[in-house]
């Protein structure tokens, strides 16, 4: 199996390293407890998967991303052709007709965007291998992240989110201009992947960690391990935290600080779930 991959990605105040640190660690332990060296595994809700997906399948997994967005897919499938990645676009209802199974589903940042939750809980549980496990993420539904959303949606409507973001843009730009022109050296311009194209897609769940926690009940798991992502993060805090040049060193603690303070001040939150005996066949 190959070393960690989060090694090959830059922090930011989303806590994406953070995430896939998390995720390499629950699918290790995942493999040891099945006896297996590679696993099964389904990413559902994959976007271009640039920070679960891809990564997964660079430590040896057979990986199936899933998502219904399909210039995700088409995007996905152009960067990442590796013989034990697929990317498709389609339902979990077609992946039961198919009669498919995984040793592991990662369902990252999707719960929140489903009218009917449960459904998808209910439809991943009968997707798992006996002994298989399931990894949540989703935002703190009154958390930072949703709470500066809100405050981007007001300024919007009154027209000062649009200011703000063409300032920070314009001087994106003339930075960039002055690297070029002191640089012999002419490269292309770079752009940060951020792991999904479909921008459209809204928020119509907000959670607390007692919903969830029933959900998941209902859905027929356990929570076998949990962590909290980062502190604050969302729009305006993004554009903050990336302006030090140690960067990098806030955005670790901002990580740690959702390790220290209470579970429900993050603005993320990560499971790992198992079946429950009553709902194992």
């Amino acid at each position: 199996m190959a070393d960690s991959q989060a090694r090959n990605f830059p922090e930011t105040s989303y806590g994406i390293v953070k995430r896939l640190e998390t995720i390499e660690t629950w699918t290790a332990a995942v493999a040891k407890r099945l006896g297996k060296s590679s696993l099964s595994i389904l990413d559902y809700g994959c976007g271009t998967g640039d920070h679960v997906t891809y990564p997964l399948a660079c430590l040896g997994h057979g990986v199936l991303g899933v998502d219904m967005h399909e210039p995700s897919i088409q995007e996905a499938q152009r960067r990442y052709p590796l013989p034990n990645l697929v990317f498709r676009t389609d339902r979990l209802e077609s992946l039961i007709q198919e009669h498919l199974n995984f040793d592991l589903i990662v369902c990252s940042e999707v719960l929140e965007h489903l009218r009917e939750p449960l459904d998808c809980l209910g439809i991943m549980q009968q997707l798992l291998s006996p002994g298989g496990a399931l990894v949540i993420t989703t935002p703190n539904g009154y958390g930072s992240y949703e709470m500066f959303c809100r405050l981007q949606r007001g300024l919007t409507r009154i027209g000062i989110d649009q200011i703000a973001r063409g300032v920070v843009h314009a001087r994106r730009r003339a930075r960039a201009r002055s690297i070029e022109a002191s640089s012999p050296v002419k490269t292309s311009p770079s752009h940060d992947q951020v792991g999904f194209l479909n921008f459209e897609s809204g928020h119509v769940q907000f959670f607390r960690v007692r919903r969830l926690m029933q959900l998941f009940d209902a859905g027929g798991f356990r929570v076998a391990d949990r962590r909290a992502r980062t502190f604050l993060c969302g729009p305006y805090i993004d554009v903050l935290l990336r302006l030090p040049p140690f960067r990098q060193a806030l955005y670790r603690i901002n990580n740690r600080a959702a390790d220290v303070l209470p579970f429900a001040w993050s603005a993320d939150w990560m499971f790992l779930l198992e079946p429950t005996e009553k709902s194992v066949v």
